[in-house]
């Protein structure tokens, strides 16, 4: 596991869905295409604000990231989340095609076709110093998949120019297992989770679902997308270097 600091129906429905034991199976966790594209699923970054301001602001910062390179972007009308996903021509070690997700409440979700499965942190860091957006950059798999087993949320807020970082992992590090946090916690956390024995049960795939959930975001469901039904913002990075390097879908996708 590797996450920032280290190496239609109602919502009122989809809210009781994932009030959960954190003994849930993965299964009961997430829908059909999430489990499909597994574990790509497996970090899907939210931002809080419409899904054309978001856009815009990716673009913004993807533009800076990679400047010289050409860059195409695009909205699309698709008509399943599998099939924005499948849209994907290629995975890489860096992100090199890029989704902007609308969904059925106030976040829009980011997704990239990085091999390492891991989000992009510091787009989410940007999106918040530079645009002032509230982020979250998570992640979380119980079994190894990119890395080692465990869960991580990292939430951004810009107050009076400043960023405030709430930052927890449970990670698993070979034969033992690591649990930290920094910032103060948010009202949606259960911090009494954190006192578990086992640091494996402070956080972990079901935890972190029930927190996005009370944060109003359920990214393990698709029937929180509002796809089909309103466009997707596409980027990809049209002359990505030859030093890159690339994977096909059938390398990396392991259904989950």
């Amino acid at each position: 596991m590797r996450c920032s600091g280290r190496g239609r129906r109602k919502r009122g429905s989809l809210a009781a869905d994932l009030s959960v034991s954190p003994t849930i199976s993965a299964m009961g966790l997430r829908s059909d295409s999430i489990r499909k594209w597994w574990p790509t699923t497996q970090s899907l970054d939210l931002v809080e604000g419409p899904v054309e301001a978001v856009a815009h602001g990716v673009e913004t910062e993807v533009k800076r990231f990679v400047y010289g390179e050409s860059v195409a972007t695009s909205w699309e009308a698709f008509p399943s989340l599998d099939a924005a996903f499948q849209a994907a021509p290629e995975f890489a070690n860096v992100p090199t095609f890029y989704l902007v997700l609308p969904s059925r409440s106030r976040w829009s979700v980011l997704w990239n076709n990085s091999f390492l499965c891991d989000g992009y942190d510091s787009l989410c860091w940007c999106l918040t110093k530079n645009h002032g957006f509230t982020t979250v950059h998570w992640s979380a798999h119980d079994e190894w998949t990119t890395f080692q087993s465990g869960a991580c949320f990292h939430h951004r807020r810009q107050v009076d120019s400043n960023v405030v970082e709430r930052f927890v992992y449970a990670a698993q590090e070979d034969k033992r297992w690591l649990f930290h946090e920094t910032g103060q916690p948010l009202p949606e956390e259960h911090l009494a989770s954190y006192g578990a024995r086992r640091k494996r049960d402070r956080l972990n795939e079901a935890l972190v679902a029930q927190l996005l959930g009370r944060l109003g975001a359920f990214p393990w469901s698709e029937d929180f997308y509002a796809v089909p039904g309103e466009p997707c913002f596409v980027l990809q990075r049209v002359q990505a270097p030859e030093s890159v390097i690339r994977r096909r879908a059938s390398e990396v996708v392991r259904a989950g």
